[in-house]
């Protein structure tokens, strides 16, 4: 099926005419097939990473697939418990919280990884009485696709080095908690199986030996997320067949905290060429998309494969494909192989269900793009596009101006 038809036949130009653009179009079927995948491959439990989408229409039909909630903040937990999860079915795992967020956790009921043994203290003077407790781990092994996304080693300002974790364990211990969880996050869009398999040998081993130091029984193992997508052209998909040996891994529960993987590739991004400049040897395409709404290209140096909808044209061309923020860095694709591209052509941005929308602002003053759920043939808006009133929401002028 053409990329620029999801669902059971839902034509991308047609939501483009209908809804405007820029749009964000998640199709749900495929964020379905994605949940049942990983979750029946690894046979674990499943905590949706909130920070790559947090649309709530995406996060009740999660919830109603029977996934739980990864969250990193108290906005996060709002979110979740909004969208119906259970707190018993929430993990939340912080770095460097405020009191306020440590006690907005507490209070909202849902289960705390703690990134240091010093939040910890500080939710124990809070009041915290926890039966469950999980500790964030820092094996001193990751992969990621940019240094700013390898989350292990000294340079990783997240969890804990072993020999501290096991003084987090044996004072939690000390503090009554009875159940325990180990938790390990250590790189983000990995498609290497082999990585999954050495992270879950050495949590397996640190576990091993927290639990002879401390004289505990950890009944949970969450290895986090990190479970990648191919984003360029002849990448292949992590193998999810090379991970069934992650079944019975553990002497407990597996836990996993998928996010990209479950919703990245059912994302589309549908922006209008709204001007095809020449300026000496280059081609500039713009769209009325930009750095505002897509950040990965220009955080990251991300690649979105990009196609052209419509009629087709023979004639490939090498163009910039840039946005209208007032940044040199606002480009989408540099040098990018395309059709011949005119003014009113409407692009699909791949692979863009994942830290788009979440990551998004109102730089430059510019809006938010509407979001359109598709599941089989049905549609619907999910979410509003922004208006100018949102530029002014919660200012106000004091009286002494």
């Amino acid at each position: 099926m053409s990329e620029c038809v999801v669902g059971d036949g839902v034509d991308l130009i047609d939501l483009a005419s209908k809804f405007g653009t820029p749009l964000l179009v998640y199709d749900l079927g495929k964020i379905e097939k994605n949940y049942r995948a990983i979750k029946e491959a690894l046979g674990a439990k499943v905590l949706y990473s909130i920070k790559a989408n947090s649309n709530i229409a995406i996060l009740t039909f999660l919830r109603k697939l029977g996934s739980g909630a990864d969250v990193a903040s108290p906005g996060e937990i709002f979110l979740a418990l909004k969208s119906g999860f259970k707190p018993s079915d929430v993990l939340y795992t912080g770095a460097y919280l405020s009191n306020d967020d440590i006690k907005y956790g507490i209070d909202a009921g849902v289960t705390l990884n703690f990134d240091s043994r010093r939040t910890f203290e500080r939710a124990l003077s809070l009041g915290y009485k926890p039966e469950l407790v999980f500790f964030r781990i820092d094996l001193g092994y990751g992969v990621g696709f940019h240094p700013g996304v390898t989350l292990a080693g000294e340079e990783s300002k997240f969890g804990m080095l072993l020999n501290d974790a096991v003084e987090a364990y044996r004072l939690a211990k000390q503090v009554g908690v009875t159940e325990f969880g180990i938790h390990a996050m250590m790189g983000s869009n990995v498609l290497d199986p082999g990585y999954f398999l050495k992270i879950a040998e050495l949590l397996r081993n640190a576990a091993n030996f927290i639990e002879s130091e401390v004289g505990i029984n950890i009944r949970y193992f969450d290895m986090g997320g990190g479970f990648g997508i191919p984003y360029k052209p002849g990448e292949k998909p992590l193998d999810l067949n090379a991970l069934i040996n992650l079944r019975n891994f553990f002497h407990g529960e597996l836990w996993i905290e998928p996010g990209r993987f479950i919703v990245g590739d059912a994302g589309y991004l549908l922006t209008k060429v709204t001007e095809v400049k020449r300026k000496g040897n280059k081609t500039y395409v713009g769209v009325d998309v930009g750095m505002n709404v897509l950040l990965r290209p220009m955080l990251y140096g991300a690649y979105h494969e990009i196609i052209k909808c419509g009629d087709g044209d023979d004639e490939v061309v090498t163009v910039d494909i840039v946005g209208p923020i007032c940044e040199n860095t606002d480009k989408i694709a540099v040098n990018r192989a395309m059709p011949k591209i005119k003014e009113g052509d409407v692009l699909v941005i791949l692979n863009a269900g994942a830290y788009v929308y979440s990551m998004s602002s109102n730089y430059n003053g510019r809006l938010r793009p509407a979001e359109v759920i598709v599941y089989k043939n049905d549609y619907a808006i999910s979410r509003f596009r922004e208006d100018f009133d949102v530029l002014i929401r919660g200012q106000v002028i004091p009286t002494f101006i």
